[in-house]
């Protein structure tokens, strides 16, 4: 049975995230994209993802963002990867987190 409701999170602009979205609607689902950058995120917000992905899985290591994180730093074990990490730097999660039936995964 495919889902009637989801919402996907990611960035718009992300090609993984468009893909998703395109996917989805031509499936007939009601889909709503919440953009990072535009609708926000918070705490609580990456506390719920993480209660149904690992913290390790949802970290975008191959993002820029987590390149820059390492090269100001010096080494990845000095970034302190947390919750609050995500909330503060939203490109490190990787995209599209997808809710649907009361669940987040990554991917569809």
């Amino acid at each position: 049975m495919i889902a009637k409701n989801m919402i996907i999170f990611g960035i718009k602009n992300c090609d993984k995230v468009r893909a998703a979205m395109k996917q989805v609607k031509g499936n007939g689902v009601d889909v709503k994209l919440h953009d990072f950058r535009v609708d926000g995120i918070d705490l609580i917000m990456v506390e719920s993802m993480l209660k149904d992905i690992d913290l390790a899985q949802l970290l975008n290591k191959r993002s820029t963002t987590w390149k820059e994180l390492v090269k100001q730093l010096g080494d990845s074990s000095k970034v302190k990867v947390d919750s609050a990490l995500l909330v503060e730097h939203p490109t490190l999660i990787k995209r599209p987190v997808v809710f649907v039936d009361g669940h987040y995964r990554i991917g569809l």
